[in-house]
């Protein structure tokens, strides 16, 4: 029978075992969350990457993939929610919009999390361009307006389609992650579409045509945080329902006389 000096040798001998064990490096894996993986995405990744973890749906170019062969790193498979592809949604409804309640309680009710980001568009805007993968619904009685607003800030691709095959296109070509729409426009069942539309490709991805590509000053950048990080001040308007930009201007100006009709200026 083993005495109690050799035991707590063991124990000893063991614990020094797990204390000499090496540590997995967290750093040498990384995941990808776009639709296609190719060869300017690939020389993108460290030097300390390992492993790249895709969702199944995401398409590898073959150059992409001769490059991950040639520097040793290993494909893994994993599910869109893990792969960070559901993205985060959230919704607006501007002040006058008629069911609003209706429609909130709809949307809180479909498929997919919700969350209300604000009042106004420009809550909307400064929601999305906090982080990536974000999308947002803006609706409004002045679509047009709401979407010349938006896309003021760094990082917000708005579009205010007309319709679901609309939404579609401006998903596609532009990678929208702010959608404008006009419930007057609408019935509830094809509002709702309209919505499904927008998030059944997944998180809002900048398309390539337009990630990192040098506009001119007036666009102020196509990424969060290039050029301008916050949204723009509100100051109170003397003009009812109207916020003076940089120049003293006014954005919007809503002429209660006539019914509400937009302005821009």
């Amino acid at each position: 029978m083993p005495t109690i000096g050799q035991v707590d040798d063991a124990v000893k001998a063991v614990l020094e075992g797990f204390r000499q064990a090496p540590r997995p490096d967290r750093r040498s894996s990384g995941v990808f969350a776009g639709r296609l993986l190719g060869e300017r995405q690939v020389e993108r990744l460290g030097g300390e990457i390992r492993e790249i973890r895709i969702a199944p749906t995401t398409v590898i170019t073959p150059i992409a993939r001769d490059l991950l062969k040639r520097r040793g790193i290993l494909i893994r498979w994993i599910s869109e929610r893990l792969a960070g592809r559901t993205g985060e949604w959230g919704f607006v409804i501007e002040e006058g919009v008629a069911m609003s309640d209706t429609i909130r309680r709809s949307l809180l009710a479909s498929e997919g999390a919700w969350n209300e980001a604000g009042q106004d568009v420009f809550d909307a805007a400064n929601w999305v361009a906090n982080e990536e993968g974000r999308g947002a619904v803006v609706l409004t009685d002045q679509g047009s307006v709401a979407c010349w607003l938006a896309a003021q800030m760094a990082g917000v691709r708005s579009a205010a389609p007309g319709d679901a095959d609309g939404v579609a296109r401006a998903v596609e070509h532009l990678g929208i992650n702010l959608l404008v729409l006009e419930p007057a426009r609408h019935s509830l069942p094809s509002l709702l579409h309209c919505v499904k539309v927008f998030r059944k490709s997944g998180a809002p991805e900048c398309p390539d045509w337009l990630d990192g590509r040098p506009d001119d000053a007036n666009r102020r950048g196509d990424r969060p945080r290039d050029l301008l990080s916050a949204a723009p001040e509100r100051a109170k308007s003397p003009i009812s329902g109207g916020r003076p930009d940089d120049s003293g201007g006014h954005h919007r100006r809503l002429v209660q006389a006539r019914g509400g009709a937009g302005r821009v200026r």
